[in-house]
C-alpha cells in the first residue's frame, strides 16, 4: 500500500508541473500578443530569446524599432520556479547595441544576444524572388 501511496503521489506532483508550465507558456504568449498588440506598426518586430542554467534561466521579449534599432520595450522573466512571471525592463530600453553591456546577469546576457541574433535575421533584407530568377541561363548552361 506504500508504494501505491508513492507512485499517487508521483503522478499527481508529474500532473502539478504540467499544469504550471503551461501557465507559464500561456503567461509568455499573453505577453507577445500584449507587446505585439502596444506596438503594432510598420518597422517594429518583436523578438525573444533565452538563457538556461540548471537550476536558473531568464527569458526576454523585445519590441525593437527597426529603423533606429532601438529597444522600445522589454520584458524579462528571471527564475528558478514556475511562478516567475514578465516584468517590464526599462534598464534594457534604448539602443540595441548595448543591450547586453546592460545585462544583470549572465542568462539575461544570453537571451539578449539570442533575442539580439534573432532581430538581425529577422530584419535582414531578403532577395526577392524575381531577383534571384533574373539571371538567365542560356541552353548551353552559361549564365547569359
Amino acid at each position: 500500500m506504500d508504494q501505491l501511496g508513492f507512485v499517487a503521489l508521483l503522478i499527481f506532483a508529474i500532473i502539478l508541473s504540467f499544469a504550471f508550465s503551461y501557465q507559464q507558456h500561456r503567461a509568455y504568449v499573453g505577453a507577445i500578443r500584449e507587446i505585439a498588440d502596444d506596438h503594432d506598426r510598420n518597422g517594429v518586430l518583436v523578438v525573444s530569446g533565452r538563457g538556461k542554467g540548471f537550476l536558473r534561466g531568464c527569458v526576454v521579449i523585445l519590441a525593437v524599432d527597426s529603423t533606429t534599432r532601438r529597444i522600445l520595450e522589454a520584458r524579462t522573466m528571471q527564475g528558478s520556479t514556475v511562478l516567475a512571471r514578465f516584468r517590464r525592463a526599462r534598464f534594457l530600453e534604448g539602443n540595441l547595441k548595448g543591450a547586453v553591456d546592460r545585462a544583470t546577469s549572465t542568462h539575461m546576457a544570453t537571451a539578449l544576444e539570442q533575442a539580439t541574433a534573432q532581430f538581425r535575421e529577422t530584419a535582414r533584407p531578403t532577395r526577392s524572388r524575381r531577383a534571384r530568377s533574373a539571371r538567365t541561363v542560356t541552353p548551353e548552361g552559361s549564365p547569359a
